[in-house]
């Protein structure tokens, strides 16, 4: 900034004070004489402002809620602000000679004498400086390192309290979502079955409304079902606790009884059709049966979910080296960047994302089981290759890559 008049730059002054009528009060009475005055209220944000505006001067409290004035001090001495004058706002005493010891230039009262503190920046803007004997100099770099040493112990200690607190919340988490689990499988499991001979007829016959009734609730009671088993499933893996078991298995006969499935429960009542492309050769997979399924009869379902009605779903087999990949693409609308990695967290809602995901723990629990398996579960959007068929899948791929035969 520039004063007309006096064809000179105004001096900056960066004023770094967490109590906020006293530094209104000193900020008004340097702009009155004549000074631009930049405000910030503790540590942290001074350094960020210091860097950014480059002051003449930089008034700083010793006293703020993260970092004290002599810390700011020694870290804009090491980010290279060496011919920044830095004064620091504290008491007479020891504060005065640690805060000279840790870089600061001079020191004034906290509070200032407003009536003096003008006069006062004028002179340290024109090369003022405090000096330190060099015998009290090493007294004081002593007591500040001391006083850094306490305050990382402290530090830790909070640290540490505060991880077992997090693992603590951790565990009470695992337990709620067994809990909530069990407690809605049990009522669910005698409601499917009642429905189940209800829909065999063995209690009377049902006209067609009836059974397409019973068919639209059994539906909702299946989704149910795997949603309370990802759920409880969630919990186990999260511990990392939990063991696979190692049994051979074709994942073209699994993928094939879940599309069949999953055609008539999920996709037929969306209009949505899947494919399945699976190789020649049947391939040998050790994988835990039940996880594999799970994993992916979730792709399948986050899948339906993504595609507008009359869409396609394909799920393709590949077996490359010592690796088998099942991807599951849709037609939806796709995967912001930003999106991609978020869609694994458990429970999350992407806001305006483009990708109509299961807000849910489907895509959470098939990672889990990737990684217990010694595995992968990645996600392309739009997908960079994609087999060729007359239908284009520009939405989203997700890839669950197993090793044939999972580590030990």
């Amino acid at each position: 900034m520039t004063d007309p008049a006096a064809g000179e730059r105004t001096p900056r002054i960066l004023l770094i004070k967490d109590e906020v009528d006293e530094r209104a009060k000193m900020a008004s009475t340097l702009r009155g004489a004549g000074f631009e005055v930049l405000e910030v209220g503790n540590g942290l944000a001074g350094i960020e402002a210091a860097m950014a505006c480059r002051p003449d001067l930089l008034l700083v409290d010793l006293h703020l809620p993260d970092l004290d004035g002599s810390e700011v001090a020694s870290k804009l001495r090491r980010l290279g602000l060496e011919r920044l004058p830095i004064v620091a706002l504290g008491k007479p005493g020891n504060e005065r000679g640690v805060a000279l010891a840790a870089g600061c230039d001079a020191t004034i009262p906290s509070p200032p004498d407003l009536a003096l503190l003008p006069g006062q920046v004028r002179e340290f803007l024109s090369g003022k400086r405090d000096k330190l004997p060099a015998e009290d100099e090493r007294r004081y770099l002593r007591v500040l390192a001391q006083s850094l040493v306490e305050k990382l112990e402290a530090k830790a200690g909070e640290l540490t309290a505060t991880n077992e607190r997090l693992q603590r919340v951790d565990e009470l988490k695992s337990e709620l979502m067994q809990s909530i689990s069990h407690e809605l499988s049990t009522p669910l499991t005698p409601l499917a079955g009642y429905l189940k001979i209800l829909q065999s007829e063995k209690l009377g016959a049902l006209n067609e409304r009836q059974k397409k009734v019973l068919e639209a609730m059994l539906q909702s009671a299946d989704r149910l079902s795997r949603t309370i088993d990802n759920l409880s499933d969630f919990a186990v893996l999260e511990t990392g606790n939990y063991r696979t078991r190692a049994e051979p298995l074709s994942p073209a006969k699994v993928a094939e009884k879940l599309v069949e499935q999953m055609q008539l429960s999920m996709a037929k009542p969306k209009h949505v059709h899947i494919t399945l492309l699976a190789p020649r050769h049947d391939v040998s997979l050790v994988a835990d049966p039940m996880r594999f399924t799970q994993a992916v009869g979730n792709l399948l379902e986050n899948a339906i979910n993504a595609s507008p009605p009359g869409g396609e779903v394909l799920a393709e087999i590949v077996q490359a080296d010592d690796k088998v990949r099942v991807s599951v693409y849709d037609q939806g609308s796709g995967v912001a960047p930003e999106e991609q990695e978020k869609l694994f967290e458990p429970f999350h809602y992407a806001k305006g994302a483009r990708h109509a995901a299961v807000v849910g723990l489907g895509l959470a629990v098939a990672r889990k089981i990737a990684e217990a398996h010694g595995g992968r579960l990645v996600v392309e959007s739009p997908p960079k290759v994609q087999p060729e068929m007359e239908r284009d899948f520009s939405g989203a791929k997700f890839t669950l890559e197993l090793p044939l035969h999972p580590p030990a």
